[in-house]
């Protein structure tokens, strides 16, 4: 299956309802050769995602196996220390010490007093774009909003949002081939080199943020490696602007093309909780899980999973499992049973989620109160799904009030 093939991305509803009937659970090979087994149904994936013997580390599996896995980054690299050197990417103990140590971004406090200024960047962004008409709601707004928080969350300039944009968007690409190799390395060099330039700048002169919270931790405990930092960072960066931008696009896409749903928010605008949730599980932010590895010979629902072979689960397709969600491929912001998997599971269940669903509900409610007349911009095209093994998001969303 070929995540960016462009007309499973324009329909993938079709193809995952017919995945979960007839392969629930499916091996693919990798463009490099390496076996991965697709989870597609929401009770096999709340399996996958609790049990401790699917592993993120490849070093935990070749403590019992010389054998290199294929298709994995050097070692040496900036590319790796990003991806390989963060919590998402570990197990415990490693896992449980980084994690403790990142979740204090997301403390219930810090994300509580984040709520005046979100709207306040939320009306500032509308103010600019109120009296054009017609604009693009990605580059204009809700690409702008989780940026902004997140770099004044960690005293980054706002003035660097396109570069940190431009970075994560090469950098999230989960497969490293020879095509994007080089712009991936080349971007993961720069990136590094400007946290190295931050942390100096901020060890000389501290502010009132979150880098400058945890070089001070790790200058008083010394539970986290300067790589283990950079990547820490990246994955905030990438948790906390690239997921909640397609949440909060393909949400307000999601009610733009139900209008009935969207009257139904705006006469009742204290279904946003709801309405939030139900854009989570509809059409979420993430299509597949991080890789795991099967850490030894698994039984997974009549299948198994040998030792080192890789497993993705599809988010997208958990959360429209018919088995699981009543009249699952409708969107319904006034649907109960919408314990989804959005977020994912388990140990490695998002923590920036509150930051997330703060952001959505105060983006939608503020654009439906300030913007009432939105709609889609009938000169349109078929929308363009943006073509990612990982991210679910739209390419252009041009609109008009």
């Amino acid at each position: 299956m070929n995540f960016e093939d462009p007309v499973l991305t324009a329909n993938p509803e079709l193809t995952f309802k017919e995945l979960r009937n007839i392969a629930p659970i499916q091996k693919i090979t990798l463009g490099d050769g390496f076996p991965v087994w697709l989870i597609s149904k929401f009770d096999d994936a709340v399996t996958v995602l609790r049990d401790p013997r699917f592993i993120k580390s490849p070093n935990n599996l070749r403590i019992s196996n010389d054998e290199p896995l294929k298709g994995k980054t050097e070692r040496a690299s900036s590319a790796y220390i990003l991806r390989r050197f963060h919590m998402l990417a570990n197990d415990p103990p490693e896992h449980t010490r980084l994690r403790n140590f990142a979740q204090k971004a997301f403390t219930p406090k810090i994300t509580a007093g984040m709520r005046v200024r979100i709207q306040k960047i939320t009306d500032e962004l509308i103010d600019k774009i109120q009296n054009n008409k017609r604009f693009d709601f990605i580059d204009d707004f809700a690409y702008q909003l989780p940026i902004m928080v997140i770099a004044e969350l960690l005293g980054l300039p706002t003035e660097d949002r396109e570069k940190l944009r431009n970075w994560s968007d090469i950098l999230i690409e989960v497969q490293v081939t020879e095509k994007n190799k080089k712009s991936i390395e080349e971007s993961a060099d720069a990136f590094i080199n400007y946290l190295k330039n931050v942390f100096a700048f901020r060890r000389k002169k501290p502010g009132n943020d979150l880098i400058t919270a945890f070089l001070k931790l790790q200058e008083s405990d010394g539970h986290i490696t300067e790589d283990e930092l950079y990547a820490t960072i990246f994955l905030l960066i990438i948790a906390g602007h690239e997921t909640t931008v397609n949440l909060i696009s393909n949400g307000m896409y999601a009610l733009l093309s139900h209008p009935e749903q969207l009257d139904l928010l705006k006469n009742n605008p204290e279904l946003i909780h709801s309405a939030v949730e139900e854009m989570l599980r509809y059409n979420g932010p993430v299509i597949n899980s991080t890789m795991r590895l099967a850490a030894e010979d698994i039984l997974i629902n009549g299948i198994t999973i040998k030792k080192g072979e890789g497993v993705l689960v599809i988010f997208l397709s958990a959360n429209q499992d018919e088995t699981k969600f009543d009249n699952s491929l409708n969107f319904d912001i006034t649907r109960k049973n919408n314990k989804h998997l959005a977020f994912g599971f388990g140990i490695h269940f998002c923590i920036g989620a509150p930051l997330g669903r703060l952001e959505c509900e105060i983006a939608i409610t503020t654009i439906l109160n300030r913007l009432p007349n939105l709609k889609l911009d009938p000169t349109m095209d078929s929308p363009e799904w943006r073509a990612s093994n990982i991210i679910r998001g739209l390419k252009r969303f041009p609109v008009v009030f």
